[in-house]
């Protein structure tokens, strides 16, 4: 095969495919919009570090075989576009381990050629649930055999105490099926009353969520309020990620406004947060702009880290390098900026 592109390679595979960000939030990438993607017609759009983290599903068109996925780290250009040599090493690779027929049955031969691919990455345990979650509800295949538990948890049937065998699988099944079981109204019924592990972990499990109703937004947004209130600041952070796919974003934005009136200003988290999962907010330009100063004027040393992760957004990119452009800005935010551009590091 003469190929270059990792589309082209599946579809003359026979197969078809599906395509997921892992990096910032587990995230559908549309077939057309990646494959202008891996050409160079656009720059990857959850970049990280100049990588691109993604999971790519595939099956044997025709055939009742399992579906097959690879975990793929590929490296990105300084303009954030996918490197196409990296794309054509890996199908090498792939090829010299398998041949064509990449839906063949491994031996433990292949699978440890396979293992040493430096394309390959194993996602967290977190991410790999909530993947595997996603993935068996869009393919309308079984929940795990931990959601029966986690279903009957959040919907009251036991002790809220009583959350110590619960799985991560089971809390991301259920995040995978908000419109099933009645889970969204458990879920509302529940957070009032759900002790710090469990709801940590169903935070974690809801960012990658973009079926949130405004119900449930709502809720969590005033679980948020209870949660500052009683300076649990950690709980707080979370419940705001839990947002992150939300499409309620009025209900986000309106958070954040009210947080850079709290102490969560001086919390590291809460910025890594915004920027890691939160970043569809910080389209609007007034936000940003809050950001960036509080950014500046309390967390000096993450400064450049963060900039550096944003500006590498394309959906932010311009209006982040407006920001620097901007005359009317504080004395904190400008030196800031000065240590960008001079190399110094505080």
């Amino acid at each position: 095969m003469n190929i270059n592109n990792l589309s082209d390679f599946l579809e003359k595979s026979n197969c078809q495919f599906c395509v997921y960000d892992l990096g910032r939030k587990v995230c559908n990438i549309s077939n057309s919009f990646f494959k202008n993607v891996e050409r160079n017609q656009l720059p990857y759009p959850y970049p990280i570090q100049q990588h691109a983290f993604i999971a790519i599903t595939f099956w044997q068109i025709g055939a009742q075989k399992e579906h097959f996925i690879w975990f793929l780290k590929m490296p990105l250009d300084e303009q954030g576009l996918l490197q196409i040599p990296a794309q054509m090493s890996f199908i090498k690779m792939v090829i010299e381990a398998m041949g064509e027929d990449l839906t063949a049955d491994m031996s433990d031969k292949l699978q440890e050629r396979m293992a040493s691919n430096p394309f390959l990455f194993k996602p967290n345990t977190e991410k790999l649930a909530i993947f595997n979650a996603i993935m068996n509800a869009r393919f309308i295949r079984p929940a795990s055999s931990f959601y029966s538990a986690a279903r009957g948890y959040f919907s009251g049937s036991t002790s809220w105490n009583e959350w110590q065998e619960l799985g991560i699988q089971g809390i991301a099944d259920l995040t995978a099926r908000l419109n099933h079981d009645n889970n969204q109204q458990n879920l509302i019924n529940a957070l009032p009353y759900l002790p710090q592990q469990p709801l940590q972990s169903l935070a974690l499990c809801l960012e990658h969520q973009d079926k949130i109703n405004p119900d449930l937004c709502q809720a969590i947004a005033t679980q948020i309020r209870g949660e500052l209130q009683e300076n649990r600041q950690e709980n707080a952070i979370l419940l705001l990620r839990a947002l992150a796919s939300s499409p309620s974003p009025e209900i986000t934005k309106k958070l954040i406004e009210e947080q850079f009136s709290s102490d969560l200003i001086h919390n590291m988290h809460w910025y890594v947060g915004i920027a890691g999962r939160l970043w569809n907010v910080l389209e609007d330009e007034t936000l940003l702009n809050r950001f960036l100063e509080s950014l500046a004027n309390n967390q000096v040393a993450l400064f450049p880290q963060l900039f550096a992760d944003i500006v590498a957004i394309p959906l932010l990119r311009e209006k982040v390098l407006k920001q620097i452009r901007l005359p009317a800005r504080s004395p904190a935010l400008t030196e800031a900026i000065g240590r960008l551009f001079s190399g110094v590091q505080n």
